[in-house]
């Protein structure tokens, strides 16, 4: 996962996109995983990183004990981001587009038989949001961020 911050942060700093305005992520977990919340706080972090404002309000749909989490976050300055965990039973991949106010950014690491040498992403656990997410889970509400 490493290697795909960096790859996308090179592309941001050379503007080949323009600013991001909106970021779909879909990221597919093993059934390993207990508990989604550290895998949604991780791509969550993510999306932080590409976006230049920061996160304003949470909201949080699904079950971190169950199959999925589907996480909006909006951005003080307008942009949004639409990320999405779910448990699979094959291995871990991820889908992204990143839009930017001049171009697109897709990446995807499907394991299957066009994408041999596909390596799945491995996340470092940040817990950023964690928090919030867990608070709109439980009240099924947006949460307001204090920035």
């Amino acid at each position: 996962m490493e290697l795909l911050k960096k790859s996308v942060q090179s592309v941001l700093e050379k503007d080949r996109i323009g600013s991001p305005v909106f970021l779909r992520c879909v990221l597919h977990v093993t059934g390993e995983a207990t508990n989604l919340l550290p895998s949604v706080a991780e791509v969550a972090a993510l999306a932080n990183a590409w976006i230049p404002s920061a996160p304003a309000r949470v909201y949080a749909q699904g079950d971190a004990n169950g199959t999925q989490i589907t996480l909006t976050v909006h951005y003080g300055a307008g942009q949004m981001a639409l990320l999405s965990v779910n448990r699979v039973a094959v291995e871990t991949a991820v889908d992204i587009m990143l839009v930017g106010n001049k171009g697109v950014i897709y990446h995807e690491t499907p394991v299957g038989r066009h994408y041999q040498n596909a390596i799945a992403p491995e996340f470092d656990d940040t817990g950023e949001l964690t928090e919030a997410i867990t608070q709109s889970l439980e009240s099924g509400q947006p949460i307001v961020l204090e920035g």
